[in-house]
């Protein structure tokens, strides 16, 4: 019968046992438990020690005006008349034909960026519309811009960017400045996904149809905003300041709508491949491990050393004198 070593005691003393035996069995299982029981643990703890599906990487979008916009503004009702006005402005040619009776205030528009840090990326855009001539006082007004905005940390992604913005005028205003301030936010409804060795899949998003032939209802806000809400993520606006300054049309004539927007980092979340995961679970893995090999060392130790678990023990000679 030939014995093969299971255990070795201080890296001197050896027991021996043959391959059939109870001793071999349970040696078998130790190791077996110090393998599983990390798995088990890291499996079991993964909700509370950071392992996920997901991650959030932060991230300032690349943008880019694409010289498309809509401005639909209400006026206070002429002299002798109930119903209130329009001031229209836009883009887009057949949007402008069809409302040719509103567009006599619009004049300019002008855009521009900054780059504050000098890394070629944009980090503050500015967007002016000016009015001439309003009829009566603004009441409300309603802003659409259209942007490109791409985010490129693990892949190439680019969700719809139309920028709106609805507001109640608190000050009605018929000559002077509205000015606006706020910041580029991102809105997510699902994890991005970027292709890694083995699976080729991307996030795709819709692109926002306007019908430029179309009526005026094709450029409704609503409408435009429903599809770009009918994606897992997008670009919003988020306004968090308003300014008016009136001024007297006398020195100072033309109502102008000057929205400063900052684009910062955002949180996007992705996620993870499976090497990522792996990566993830081996660090844990190997934490538990080299505990858990510890522990069933010497567990073996106790068993073998006190002869609870029957083996050949050989012990060098000069440990006997």
């Amino acid at each position: 019968m030939r014995f093969i070593p299971l255990h070795t005691k201080n890296t001197t003393i050896v027991y021996k046992n043959s391959v059939c035996s109870f001793a071999t069995l349970l040696v078998v299982t130790f190791i077996a438990l110090s393998v599983m029981l990390p798995v088990l643990l890291v499996s079991f703890l993964s909700p509370y020690s950071g392992i996920s599906e997901s991650r959030i990487l932060y991230e300032q979008p690349n943008t880019e005006f694409t010289d498309q916009y809509i401005f639909v503004g209400t006026t206070e009702p002429l002299e002798f008349e109930e119903e209130e006005s329009l001031v229209a402005c836009s883009s887009f040619g057949n949007f402008n034909d069809q409302m040719e009776s509103y567009t006599n205030s619009c004049t300019t528009t002008r855009y521009w960026t900054e780059d504050m840090n000098n890394d070629g990326v944009t980090d503050r855009a500015h967007f002016q519309l000016e009015l001439q001539d309003v009829p009566t006082r603004l009441v409300s007004f309603s802003l659409l811009l259209f942007f490109k905005a791409e985010l490129q940390h693990k892949c190439d992604l680019s969700p719809p960017s139309v920028l709106a913005h609805q507001l109640p005028l608190a000050t009605r205003l018929a000559n002077g400045e509205i000015k606006l301030k706020g910041e580029l936010s991102l809105k997510q409804y699902v994890g991005f996904t970027c292709p890694f060795p083995g699976r080729n899949n991307k996030t795709q998003f819709r692109d926002v149809q306007v019908d430029i032939n179309g009526t005026t209802e094709q450029f409704n806000m609503e409408s435009l905003l429903a599809q770009v809400k009918a994606n897992p993520a997008f670009f919003q606006l988020v306004v968090q300041e308003t300014y008016y300054n009136k001024t007297s049309p006398q020195f100072e004539p033309g109502l102008i709508i000057d929205l400063e927007m900052d684009v910062l980092q955002v949180p996007a979340r992705y996620h993870l491949s499976v090497w990522e995961r792996l990566g993830q679970f081996w660090l844990y893995f190997a934490s538990f491990f080299g505990i858990s090999f510890y522990i069933m060392n010497k567990l073996k130790d106790f068993l073998f050393g006190h002869h609870i678990v029957r083996s050949w023990e050989i012990i060098p000679w000069k440990k006997l004198y």
